[in-house]
């Protein structure tokens, strides 16, 4: 720009649009006093100058104000912001000019009164019009500094009396005049600036509001309200609207072993291979932690929900190098698809994580759509929930045993106990389902307590070398106060703390690995003995075996079932009988329910086995009897 000079196109289309409403004022005032001023000079001097020159600047101003009426309520772009206030600042000082050259040429043509009326019209002209568009810039200072001028001049070449005095007094009004102009031009670009400033800081805190710090994915309050405007467009299209969510199945591990640096870096990249799956068509969002979530518009089919939970997985599962380290991740997805009938953000979140937990118990690494199977299991696990809430554990829960058996010898070499729920209301419920609602709840700690001292009470009566095999949920191994009421409650029951056994799963590890690893420590510090559970199904089960004081492991059931005829089984738990072999540590198979399974057990070398086989878990009243008819040894 010529005049208007500045780096910040927010200031410039500031000043511009407060110019617009000063300019018609402007001009109003301009037209005002040339008709006066046409007035006070048609008897002093020649009407060309009296009435034509002014009657011409007239014309000139309607022009402007009309093109000003047109373009009212436009928004220029800031080139064009630029080329009229360019065009406005030249005018301004040509006027300026103008009236500068016209007052000295007819200044001496004037009488008296035409001279004081030219000193004072120059004069408001300088200060008036200068101060309204003072936020055209430089222009205005420029066109102050002519109308001062002139005035200046005329009251020194006329035969003015107290000129010095006069002009002193216009030069100290004018003093104050561009303080004025520059103080009140800089608050308002201090004010523009701090409200752009402003805007700014909302934008980003919005942002913010609605953004994933660490993976810049939409958050988890964004997901809610894009899935409720989502669904007012499904219903209006008749579509069908599915929404997913999907949780990282060995992410935790990757925290414990690595930190949270490297945990972060992952989620990173996670984000990014999500946010490159198929853009237009889905969107995923951060909820927090390593769960995301998206939706999309798919068939009632399922096929498009389906092909996107594939890909999903392909672009997740892909190996993710960081620091040199090399990991591989994958997800289990649980999603809830809606057609035609009403239902709520909130409502399709809590089903497709209800279908996510359904999975992650069952078939990690897949995805599950919510059912009316789920619904099921879902009210029913709503039931237990409420019916645990209102029992009395100490009257409907008790332990039942089941036996550990020495193949060779048909000896009973320790019981398990398990836990067993019978409610008023609900009947027999199974510890699968109660369990993991107990521990939702809070109740877990207690409910353990209790079947560790009527398990001891039962175990008081039994042989002094029989052991009793005691399972502790993942909220329990994780908590240290737990273990040492647990401890406590071994040490004041004066049985050997060697006959304890107490039994962990890979999983209750991934809750806190290191927590765990202390707390296993204390059991065993205390004298007791600590088997690892469900061996082979977990997540990394031999570094668990290197890195944790154990002194048994249980064969999961899940290969037992078909030893008989899966070579996959059979290798298993060869390797992991000699794995025990190695370490010196017991081994335990699990789920043993027939003959030949126990004979195919005994001919690899298994010594302990525990199943239905043998017997089934029984209350405390049936075991003395049970111990009195010892299982025959297999031949």
């Amino acid at each position: 720009m010529l005049f208007f000079r500045t780096t910040s196109h927010e200031l410039l289309r500031a000043r511009y649009n407060s110019l617009l409403k000063d300019v018609p004022v402007a001009i109003f005032m301009a037209m005002s006093a040339l008709s006066i001023q046409m007035l006070v000079l048609k008897d002093s001097v020649d009407w060309k100058l009296a009435i034509a020159g002014p009657a011409f600047r007239m014309l000139i101003c309607a022009g402007m104000l009309l093109y000003w009426f047109r373009h009212r309520n436009e928004h220029p772009p800031t080139h064009a912001i630029h080329r009229r206030l360019d065009i406005g600042s030249c005018i301004l000082i040509f006027a300026g000019l103008v009236t500068f050259w016209r007052s000295l040429y007819i200044y001496p043509l004037t009488d008296n009164f035409g001279h004081y009326y030219l000193i004072f019209h120059n004069t408001l002209y300088g200060f008036c019009f200068a101060f309204i568009l003072r936020k055209i810039g430089t222009a205005a200072y420029l066109y102050n500094l002519v109308m001062i001028t002139s005035a200046i001049a005329c009251v020194f070449i006329g035969h003015i009396e107290h000129a010095y005095l006069i002009a002193l007094l216009i030069v100290v009004f004018e003093v104050g005049m561009l303080l004025a102009m520059h103080a009140s031009g800089t608050v308002f670009d201090q004010w523009v600036n701090a409200t752009y400033e402003t805007q700014a800081l909302l934008k980003d805190n919005q942002r913010l509001a609605n953004q994933d710090v660490l993976t810049q994915l939409p958050n988890r309050r964004q997901f809610f309200v894009q899935v409720e405007q989502e669904l007012i467009l499904a219903r209006q299209t008749s579509q069908c609207f599915a929404v997913g969510i999907l949780d990282l199945d060995n992410f935790k591990p990757v925290n414990d072993v690595h930190g949270h640096h490297i945990g972060d870096l992952v989620l990173v990249e996670v984000g990014k291979r999500l946010a490159q799956i198929r853009p237009d068509e889905v969107r995923f969002y951060r909820l927090g932690g390593d769960e995301f979530a998206f939706h999309l518009v798919t068939d009632d089919e399922h096929a498009s929900l389906r092909q996107i939970a594939y890909e999903i997985n392909q672009a997740i599962s892909q190996p993710i190098s960081i620091d040199g380290l090399r990991m591989v991740i994958k997800a289990s997805m649980g999603a809830c698809i809606v057609c035609d009938q009403q239902t709520s953000a909130q409502t399709l979140y809590e089903h497709a994580d209800f279908a996510l937990y359904h999975v992650k118990r069952t078939e990690r690494g897949n995805l599950e759509i919510y059912s009316d199977t789920l619904e099921k299991e879902r009210q029913q696990l709503n039931r237990i929930d409420q019916a645990l809430r209102a029992a009395d554990i100490h009257a409907e829960l008790f332990p039942v045993f089941q036996p550990i058996i020495d193949i060779d010898t048909g000896e009973v070499g320790a019981f398990e106990s398990l836990a067993r729920w019978r409610s008023p209301t609900l009947g027999d419920v199974s510890p699968a389902l109660f369990i993991p609602v107990a521990e939702s709840l809070g109740m877990i700690a207690d409910i353990t307590k209790l079947m560790f001292r009527r398990a001891i009470h039962s175990m008081s009566h039994w042989p002094e070398d029989m052991r009793l095999s005691f399972n502790l949920s993942a909220y329990d191994v994780t908590n240290q106060a737990v273990i040492e009421d647990l401890i406590s409650i071994m040490q004041t029951s004066h049985l050997r703390a060697g006959r304890f056994v107490f039994e962990i799963t890979e999983t209750a590890l991934l809750q806190d690995f290191e927590t765990a690893r202390e707390n296993i420590k204390r059991l065993r510090q205390a004298g007791a003995k600590v088997a690892l559970d469900d061996f082979g199904t977990g997540y990394s089960s031999l570094s668990h075996v290197q890195h944790l004081p154990l002194d048994k492991l249980k064969i999961d059931r899940s290969f037992i079932k078909d030893i008989e005829t899966n070579t996959t089984s059979q290798t298993i738990v060869r390797s992991i009988l000699a794995l025990c072999q190695g370490m010196h540590m017991e081994c335990v198979a699990e789920g043993a329910e027939t003959e030949s399974q126990v004979r195919f057990l005994q001919a690899m070398g298994c010594q302990w086995v525990q199943g239905y086989y043998f017997a089934k878990p029984m209350p405390e009243a049936e075991i003395q009897a049970y111990l009195g008819h010892a299982p025959t040894p297999i031949a």
